[in-house]
């Protein structure tokens, strides 16, 4: 199993001297709406980091919203093309839909039309990502910051009903126990699980967090449904007080857990 760590391009050379397979990086970072010319000394940072990015996450904000009246899907389309072609130059394998706020529905639109206008978006992006070798994952949210596809189960069913073979669906320890999503259910969504996100685990002196308790666990369902893929420390509980020295703890705890690929 490769592990990776998420977080700006400024994390780069901690994660790549923690020892981290690959960073998980933001696609708002690569500044797709802006030119080349802007875009490549970013590249170039990025680029001379040494860790290849193989996921990027926060991927559509919400000034591109991808449902509601404001919906513009030329716009979504040129943003998206321009994002994927950044990231697959990079070196990515995949791009994480999240972007809660671009997929809320807003107030006052008719949430009847919602799940359609997530369809169209996902096999939009999907053949985009497609062009470019590249997957699609979509992140189940909690209820909380988002009211569309929150759990790992509807990020499957989201999935399969696009149709199309380059959508996939994630599951995030943070988001599945804030839902209160029973481990079980991983098993009905094995088939399109593409990616995991896990907050950052149990740290030396550092103060307890809610996600503590069944951190073990959720690994050991991944291992029983047989997953094998990618998996990202994402910092949702602002635990990382010191990321250079505690990026390494989060990965040695994680390499103790899991076999390596």
């Amino acid at each position: 199993m490769r592990i990776g760590c998420c977080g700006p391009i400024d994390r780069l050379p901690d994660m790549a001297a923690a020892g981290y397979d690959y960073a998980e990086l933001r696609v708002v970072d690569l500044i797709p709406d802006q030119d080349d010319t802007a875009y490549a000394p970013i590249r170039r940072r990025i680029e001379a980091a040494g860790l290849t990015p193989e996921a990027f996450n926060v991927f559509v904000p919400p000034h591109h919203p991808v449902v509601g009246p404001n919906r513009d899907l030329a716009a979504l389309r040129a943003y998206v093309t321009t994002a994927m072609a950044r990231m697959r130059a990079l070196g990515a394998r995949l791009v994480v839909f999240g972007s809660g706020g671009a997929r809320s529905t807003p107030p006052g639109f008719d949430h009847r039309q919602v799940p359609g206008q997530l369809l169209e978006f996902l096999r939009l992006a999907g053949g985009i990502a497609d062009d470019h070798d590249m997957d699609l994952v979509i992140e189940p949210l909690w209820r909380e910051v988002c009211d569309t596809i929150n759990t790992v189960v509807e990020g499957f069913v989201a999935a399969r009903e696009s149709g199309h073979p380059r959508v996939w669906t994630l599951a995030d320890w943070f988001h599945v126990y804030n839902n209160d999503e029973p481990l079980p259910t991983l098993a009905e969504a094995a088939a399109r699980l593409r990616h995991v996100h896990v907050p950052v685990p149990p740290l030396p002196g550092a103060p307890a967090h809610p996600t503590d308790a069944g951190f073990d666990d959720f690994l050991r369902q991944l291992l029983a449904v047989g997953y094998d893929g990618r998996i990202s420390v994402e910092d949702n509980g602002k635990r990382f007080g010191n990321f250079a020295a505690q990026a390494g703890q989060a990965l040695a705890y994680l390499r103790a857990r899991l076999p390596a690929s």
